[in-house]
């Protein structure tokens, strides 16, 4: 088989991929879909498992959910190849949401189906192997070189040294059919231990039938003993019951006797209850005054501190008298008068300015006088003015002077007006006064607030007085000498008294009638003789010990038929015998069975051996001939142990050395050895190669001689190397 295209929508991938015969070197870069490629290939030759579900080895990622097409297409595909010297198609594509669920194959150029292959047997029949063959084989994936263990790759394997068929069963299935028969007869749930928990069950069961039936003996011989028992003490309750009648008949009369006293007493009784009130009515007034001394308590200690007078307000001597409006007047006259006498005419200069001109006028004209040649007449008259000048002068500053004096005097009688406040100016002269006004208010309100409250505790009090007082007229009807609370709680107290022995004693007298007619109707007519032995017993152990009986008599009873229909519902021991002797000889059988498969166990384990002997040295031979090419003759030997485990000789050639003591580069070369020599023997020389870099791990010489060792196999099936190395040319 020569694949020649691929067309995916799988995963990431949306394209074509086109190879060729012998060897296809695809170096790609990672996130290329190297790995998505090879899934692809398997999966359009083997299927998908949609039933596969998330778990450890798929690392919570089923197939059909990892390579679901990123851009939500569905998931299908198809590959043109050669096969047989025929041009084929093999296609798959999405079926009622089943990924790749549909299958068709058919001849590329004319459409002919190819019946021959199906989606069940298609990958079987171009590659000749089973889909875990193939894995195991010529599908090499990186970190997937090891190989497991596999019942088809065994059937392959065994077939190399046998009749080389494939019908006949490998050694883990036979195995595991022996191991499922030998778990059938001895596992938890096999046949042997379900016999022998039958066998236990009824002797078990036989053991409880005998515990059984004589647990119905001994309880028999109890219920007997129980009712002699029960018949001796009702015997002698049936003495005790007569003696205590003939006692009773003698106490008949002194109880009639008693209730005859008993009737005087409630006559009396009667007749002093009856100019009193009713209970009910006592009982409201008992309540009433109570509530109403209680009242009074309260209101004379509410009276007793009642608020104390209110305290006058300090208030500024110079409103002393007045009422508020009064001050606020007084006030604002105050302040008028504070403005006015503050109000000072401003001062006038002219008096200076016109003496000042007149002396420099005078000057003016005495210097002209000098001056001048008619001088004395201008000289004499500038002399008097200059005088006049100075007079004038004179005469205002002795006027400025006087003026001074009464303007301090204004403002001094201006200064007093605060202060008779108490106030540094008068601003908050009017502010005061509505203070005043506001706190004289105030006070005579809370004066008038306290006497109302004064005088309505006092009325309380007076109130309540009067009530009581009411209370001890009414309690005077019945109880005359009643003049005080306190005479009044006794009255009724007494009064009460008085109702509750009348209705106890009526009481007691009802009762005895009641026992003298019971006793009369239990006691007949009948004459019994006293018995005085019969008296000495104690009543109530009597009656406790015949309670006791007949318990202990009804418990063996019912303990009895309990027994007997549990001895009847486990059935027949003759039964339970003979079915625990037929348990006994299949479980007899079933061992001898156990040791039959045991035996074929043994001899298929030898048979495997032998024939792991033979066609073991087979395939290590072949994978140490490729080891040896891959590691430059360093590891020329390989030994293939149960399980597919792989160990190579040391160096010096002592010792065997497992692939997990080796590195991960020479333990790769050791599987990748083991794989191609399996492909040589196992597939047909046309099944495809598939490496998906699984030379990762190599260095540059062991990858260079994997590669030339690859390209000779190409020369005899196709190789498809997907890898993100360069190899040069």
């Amino acid at each position: 088989m020569i694949i020649r295209k691929m067309r995916a929508s799988f995963g990431k991938l949306h394209g074509e991929l086109a190879l060729n015969e012998g060897m296809n070197l695809l170096c790609l870069p990672n996130e290329a879909g190297k790995s998505t490629w090879s899934a692809f290939l398997v999966a359009m030759l083997y299927g998908i498992d949609t039933s596969e579900r998330a778990n450890a080895y798929n690392q919570g990622l089923p197939m059909k959910e990892r390579y679901k097409p990123w851009d939500n297409s569905a998931m299908e595909g198809a590959i043109e190849l050669s096969w047989k010297g025929r041009e084929i198609t093999i296609e798959r594509t999405t079926d009622r949401r089943v990924p790749m669920g549909a299958f068709r194959a058919y001849e590329t150029a004319s459409g002919v189906p190819v019946p021959e292959l199906t989606g069940e047997n298609c990958g079987k029949v171009l590659c000749g192997v089973e889909r875990s063959v193939f894995e195991r084989t010529a599908f090499i994936r990186q970190l997937g070189l090891t190989v497991t263990d596999d019942a088809a790759l065994e059937k392959r394997l065994g077939a190399l040294v046998t009749t080389g068929e494939d019908g006949a069963k490998s050694y883990s299935e036979l195995a595991e059919e022996l191991k499922k028969q030998k778990n059938k007869l001895t596992g938890r749930s096999g046949r042997l231990p379900e016999l022998t928990a039958q066998s236990a069950a009824v002797r078990r069961t036989l053991d409880d039938l005998y515990a059984m039936q004589d647990d119905a003996m001994r309880i028999t011989a109890q219920k007997e003993s129980a009712q002699e028992e029960v018949a001796r003490l009702e015997a002698l309750e049936a003495r005790f019951q007569r003696a205590q009648k003939a006692k009773k008949r003698a106490g008949l009369s002194d109880l009639e006797q008693k209730a005859a006293a008993q009737e005087m007493l409630c006559r009396e009784l009667k007749e002093a209850a009856d100019h009193l009130p009713a209970e009910e009515e006592l009982r409201n007034l008992h309540r009433s005054v109570q509530a109403t001394e209680d009242a009074l308590r309260t209101a004379k200690m509410e009276a007793a501190f009642a608020p104390a007078e209110v305290a006058k307000p300090a208030l500024p001597q110079a409103f002393a008298g007045m009422t508020g409006e009064e001050a606020k007047k007084k006030a604002m006259e105050d302040c008028a008068e504070y403005d006015r006498l503050r109000n000072v005419p401003p001062r006038t200069r002219w008096s200076f300015i016109l003496s000042l001109a007149v002396m420099l006028i005078g000057l003016g004209l005495c210097a002209a006088g000098i001056l001048s040649s008619a001088g004395s007449v201008l000289l004499i008259a500038g002399l008097s003015t200059f005088a006049a000048g100075l007079i004038g002068l004179i005469a205002a500053l002795l006027l400025r002077g006087k003026r001074a004096a009464a303007v301090r005097a204004r403002l001094h009688q201006a200064d007093l007006i605060p202060l008779r406040y108490g106030l540094s100016d008068c601003k908050a002269l009017p502010k005061l006064a509505e203070d005043y006004a506001a706190a004289l208010a105030q006070y005579e309100k809370d004066c008038a607030d306290t006497a109302a409250q004064k005088q309505k505790l006092e009325n309380a009090v007076t109130a309540a007085q009067n009530e009581l007082d009411a209370l001890v007229r009414k309690g005077a009807a019945f109880a005359p000498q009643c003049a005080a609370p306190a005479d009044l709680r006794e009255a009724i107290g007494t009064a009460l008294h008085t109702r509750s022995q009348l209705a106890t004693e009526e009481r007691a007298l009802e009762t005895m009638r009641q026992q003298i007619a019971s006793m009369r109707v239990i006691l007949g007519d009948e004459e019994i003789d006293e018995d005085a032995e019969a008296l000495e017993l104690d009543g109530t152990k009597l009656a406790f010990d015949l309670r006791q009986a007949r318990q202990t008599l009804s418990d063996r009873t019912t303990a009895l038929a309990a027994k007997q229909g549990a001895i009847g519902a486990t059935g027949s021991a003759v039964e339970l015998e003979a079915q625990a002797e037929l348990l006994t000889e299949q479980m007899r059988q079933a061992q001898e069975n156990s040791e039959v498969v045991d035996l074929a166990m043994a001899a298929l384990k030898r048979a495997d051996e032998t024939l792991r002997s033979r066609f073991s040295p087979q395939i290590t031979a072949d994978a140490g001939v490729l080891l040896s090419r891959l590691t430059g003759g360093k590891y020329p030997n390989v030994l293939l142990e149960p399980g597919m485990l792989l160990s190579v000789r040391s160096e010096d050639g002592t010792v065997m050395r497992p692939a997990a003591a080796m590195s991960c580069g020479t333990a790769d070369q050791m599987y990748l050895a083991l794989r191609l020599a399996m492909c040589a023997r196992l597939l047909p020389e046309d099944a495809p190669l598939v490496l998906d870099d699984a030379l990762v791990n190599f260095d540059d010489d062991r990858a260079k001689a994997a590669i030339e060792l690859l390209t000779e196999l190409a020369k005899e099936r196709q190789v498809i190397l997907f890898t993100c190395r360069r190899f040069g040319d």
